[in-house]
């Protein structure tokens, strides 16, 4: 039953696609647009597609609430808006399967071919288990899920949900669509397209089958393996599009240059609006379009179509709070009192462990970080092959456009990234440029310098390649048992998902009471019952400030309507004396208890568990 499911979400999945390509083509064809490979042709007619599905989702979402009939019905009209762009699809799929196969008829070539298709098709096999991301059950998926079915509004309990891009749009359509099964294979699908995108941009600077290789070694590398698998967080969008502006700021010289231009613009925009830190990319491409048009004009309507494609978040956070970047820039404009402990603690969230900005600090940052990963965010699982091969981007062709365009893309999304956060997970989005000019140099290198340099490079890609493939075969091996439906959903749930069984327990206890619960775990989505996330870590509503004694406390739960509160191992430290204050003085009272294993800090992977006491608390009138 799981692979049959699994299969129906595939079929949504490809019609969605066929949708997206089918509009984008017949958006091209009235641009006066023409690609000169069919694959090229696919990638900018999807990127168009997705980037307006997006968009209108989000219009959706906040003005009316996104349905199932409201989906169906978005899909219908790109559907018939595309006219011409069907027929375009037959030839576009044979074409594409044509080039591939003439330009990779070497036996290497093959060879690299097939891993592609196997490390493809094993993380299509991870994106079909039950959700279990941490992030994602915290907001990724949590904050679409709560906006379902009604008019999108402030979540002022859920910090990170003001992070919320137009790449969340698509994880709640694929939530109304098909569940978490659906909305986790789109994000696969954008890792694919990805690295489809990546593999266009490479052949254009190195042979096939170098360009071959960085595809794999894209999907291999166990950051991506992880983040277009099972993680659930929409950030690889930002990627697929920072490659087509790239892609398309390449073709921007002759009679059409100008529209491609335009086009790089709305790619540009719509990479910016998967999350704040995007906003560098239009930032450069504008840039760019200028140097190469010496035209303000040309450069306006760039920036007029960033913005249209990616300005929709921005505007709706500016509505709820008179801060577009919600909350950092709420000091000087916003209007909403921020809780300064949940701020903090935010701060630190999307900060590095050694984050600096003295030079020498940086400079460490930027030569670390795939080697430190607990001290810069998982840098380590990007591996070390952009670290190894940096020195041969001397050997890169810097007169063509392409490279000094992709190497502008890169640099600025790297050195924004060490001045603000030197998160390395938040650079998934600059890893494929990366790789791609790393990968140009090698291929150069190898010609050039000979063959003591070329035998170099390819030891270097074995190690890197076993050391991806056994990353990733001891990561896959929890998930594919359910994925192949020789484990139950409960069961792997259970031994996988944190918070799980105290959800369970939640949603047991809370089925015939009526009420809103205040829960302070972190991981949320499983949830089922009316709640409100109660811990001040990221809350903006629960201000340890303000919530001094029982009096405010009960003012407080009376006004947000909270009938019941969780104490699930005790409560957050910087509220627990007021809460129990309030027990002592009879104003929580126990309904029904019990014990729930719940993973010890962040060591899922090892499985150490622990019994948690977990408490449904009445608040009495």
């Amino acid at each position: 039953m799981a692979l049959i499911g699994s299969a129906g979400c595939v079929a949504i999945l490809f019609l969605i696609f066929l949708v997206t390509v089918a509009f984008g083509s017949q958006v091209l064809k009235r641009m006066g647009l023409a690609a000169e490979q069919p694959l090229d042709e696919i990638l900018f007619s999807s990127g168009i597609g997705f980037a307006v599905l997006q968009l209108v989702a989000g219009i959706i979402s906040f003005a009316a609430g996104l349905t199932l009939r409201s989906a169906i019905a978005l899909l219908l009209i790109m559907s018939v808006a595309s006219g011409r762009g069907w027929k375009s699809l037959p030839r576009l799929g044979k074409q594409s399967l044509r080039d591939l196969a003439e330009h990779s008829g070497s036996r290497i070539a093959k060879l690299i071919g097939i891993g592609i298709l196997f490390f493809a098709a094993l993380e299509a096999l991870l994106a079909t288990a039950p959700l279990t991301g941490s992030d994602a059950m915290h907001y990724h998926f949590t904050a679409p899920l709560l906006e379902l079915g009604k008019p999108e509004h402030p979540i002022f309990w859920l910090t990170h949900s003001f992070f919320l891009g137009l790449g969340h749009e698509l994880i709640g359509l694929g939530l109304v669509l098909g569940g978490d099964k659906l909305a986790l294979l789109m994000i696969f699908m954008c890792g694919c397209l990805t690295a489809a995108a990546l593999l266009q941009l490479a052949r254009r600077l190195m042979p096939m089958e170098w360009a071959l290789s960085a595809a794999l070694a894209f999907l291999m590398a166990p950051m991506v393996f992880w983040q277009i698998g099972t993680a659930g967080a929409p950030d690889i969008w930002m990627g697929f599009y920072v490659l087509l502006a790239a892609l398309a700021m390449e073709r921007t010289s002759g009679a059409v240059g100008h529209r491609w231009m335009v086009l790089a613009g709305v790619y540009s925009g719509a990479a910016a609006s998967i999350k704040y830190t995007g906003w560098i990319i239009p930032a450069v491409i504008v840039v760019c379009v200028f140097w190469i048009s010496k035209s303000f004009l040309w450069a306006a309507l760039c920036s007029i179509a960033a913005a249209a494609a990616g300005v929709f978040p921005l505007l709706r956070n500016f509505v709820w709070t008179g801060d577009p970047f919600f909350p950092f820039l709420n000091r000087w404009m916003g209007n909403i009192p921020a809780n300064p402990y949940g701020m903090k603690l935010l701060q630190s969230d999307i900060h590095a462990r050694a984050f600096s900005t003295q030079p020498l600090a940086i400079l460490r940052y930027l030569t670390a970080m795939t080697l430190t990963g607990s001290e810069y965010g998982f840098g380590n699982y990007f591996g070390p092959i952009v670290l190894a091969f940096l020195p041969l981007l001397f050997f890169c062709d810097w007169r063509k456009r392409l490279v000094w365009v992709g190497a502008a893309l890169w640099f600025s999304l790297l050195f924004a990234n060490a001045l603000t956060t030197q998160m390395a997970r938040f650079l998934l989005p600059a890893f494929p440029l990366a790789l791609a000019l790393i990968f140009a140099g090698a291929a150069d290198a190898s010609r050039k310098a000979g063959k003591g340099v070329r035998s170099g490079c390819l030891a270097t890609l074995a190690l890197f390649g076993f050391f991806c493939l056994a990353s990733d075969a001891l990561y896959a091996r929890d998930f594919l048992p359910v994925s192949l439906g020789l484990e139950s959903r409960e069961a792997f749930l259970d031994r996988m998902a944190p918070d799980y069984e105290a959800a369970q327990f939640i949603n047991a206890a809370l089925a015939t009471r009526q009420g809103n619960a205040l829960i302070f775990n972190r991981h949320l989505f499983y949830l089922r019952v009316p709640y409100r996330g109660g811990n001040p870590d990221s809350s903006w509503a629960t201000n340890p400030d303000l919530l001094t004694d029982p009096a405010a406390l009960l003012e407080f739960l009376k006004a947000a309507d909270i009938h019941w509160v969780v104490k699930f191992d005790g409560y957050p430290d910087s509220l627990a004396g007021v809460f129990e204050e309030c027990e002592k003085q009879g104003m929580l009272v126990p309904e029904a208890q019990g014990e729930v294993e719940e993973f010890t800090g962040n060591s899922r992977t090892l499985n150490n568990r622990r019994l948690v006491p977990i408490v449904l608390m009445r608040v009495a009138n």
